[in-house]
């Protein structure tokens, strides 16, 4: 079975989350510029002398399409290097490669 892992992590921790990733050969990676709050405040930003706090953090929101058996290494490193965020793992009914024209695990 193909699963899908969202996470959601801070901007500043992509570059550490992209090297744990790489280490244990994670080599399909889609990356989406997002904004959120929640419990944690966002960062004060300067603007001239001021400093002022945005309504909304930017984050870094990952969608990894994996086999099942792969989900748990995955998810480990993406906890140990991110550190804070939220992971979402949701099962894939099916997956098409429009080039290749393949479908399941055969179109990772």
């Amino acid at each position: 079975m193909l699963k899908s892992i969202c996470a959601i992590i801070p901007e500043k921790k992509l570059g550490d989350v992209n090297k744990a990733l790489h280490k244990i050969n994670v080599s399909g990676l889609t990356i989406f510029d997002t904004k959120g709050r929640g419990e944690n405040l966002p960062e004060p930003n300067q603007m001239g002398h001021w400093l002022y706090f945005s309504e909304f953090g930017d984050s870094n929101t990952l969608l990894i399409i994996t086999r099942e058996a792969d989900v748990e290494k995955i998810v480990e490193a993406i906890k140990t290097s991110a550190g804070i965020g939220k992971i979402i793992i949701t099962n894939i009914e099916e997956l098409i490669d429009i080039q290749k024209n393949t479908k399941g695990e055969a179109a990772l």
